[in-house]
């Protein structure tokens, strides 16, 4: 009993060591970029439905500052997902390599997966690119995947503020605030497809159906295959 308290502890002051060096993170990033981070970290990315041409949404996708910044997005994904995975199932089944007990672990942990999240999002930037060039949408391309990217970064530093929080409340993660962190993170990943949608829609001399059928390719169906084969695998 004593030895699984201690444990939690160390899981915890792990969380919330990460945290604060993602907070700095974002700190500094402030700092060097300014007039990027504001374009960026703004409101109007996760909410906007009408395309805005300003510096944070006209970066090119491979430019030093939008690898920057979608480096910063996928590292805050990876504590998000470290921080639900311990909290709903570290005694139900978790991987190892997912669990959370070490501070120097831990900082790996978070880097290792920060490293497949990344490499993932421009896998989905391939994906954006072929349907993008068969559905001859090539002028949509970067903006589809720079729109990403910035949603997804506002969108998890709410959630990295609220998880901190969690971990400094208390030395037990509330199941329930997982849960609801978790659900909301599913719904945003759709939203954004939605989102995306709208904007295209506003901006696009095409008909909703194709446009919907481009988002369905690039977005939701990717999206619904990702999470049957995880609640599968789980399972």
């Amino acid at each position: 009993m004593i030895y699984t308290q201690l444990v939690r502890a160390e899981s915890r002051d792990a969380f919330i060591v990460i945290a604060i060096i993602l907070l700095c993170t974002y700190a500094v990033s402030r700092a060097a970029f300014p007039k990027v981070f504001s374009g960026i970290v703004a409101p109007n990315k996760l909410f906007g439905f009408r395309v805005r041409e300003d510096l944070g949404s006209n970066l090119r996708p491979f430019s030093s500052e939008h690898l920057y910044f979608t480096a910063l997005s996928s590292l805050s994904l990876s504590f998000v997902v470290l921080f639900i995975a311990n909290g709903l199932w570290r005694e139900n089944g978790l991987p190892e390599i997912f669990i959370v007990n070490h501070f120097g672990v831990a900082i790996l942990q978070w880097l290792g997966l920060f490293v497949v999240l990344n490499v993932l999002v421009y896998v989905k930037f391939l994906l954006i690119l072929s349907f993008g060039l068969l559905f001859d949408l090539r002028s949509i391309i970067a903006r589809h995947f720079v729109d990403m990217v910035n949603a997804t970064l506002v969108f998890f530093l709410f959630v990295l503020l609220f998880l901190v929080i969690i971990s400094f409340s208390s030395v037990v993660f509330p199941k329930n605030l997982i849960q609801l962190t978790l659900a909301v993170s599913i719904i945003f990943f759709y939203y954004r497809g939605f989102l995306i949608y709208m904007r295209m829609l506003n901006d696009r001399p095409h008909s909703k159906l194709f446009i919907f059928s481009y988002i369905c390719a690039t977005e939701l169906t990717p999206l619904t295959i990702g999470l049957v084969l995880i609640i599968n695998s789980h399972i």
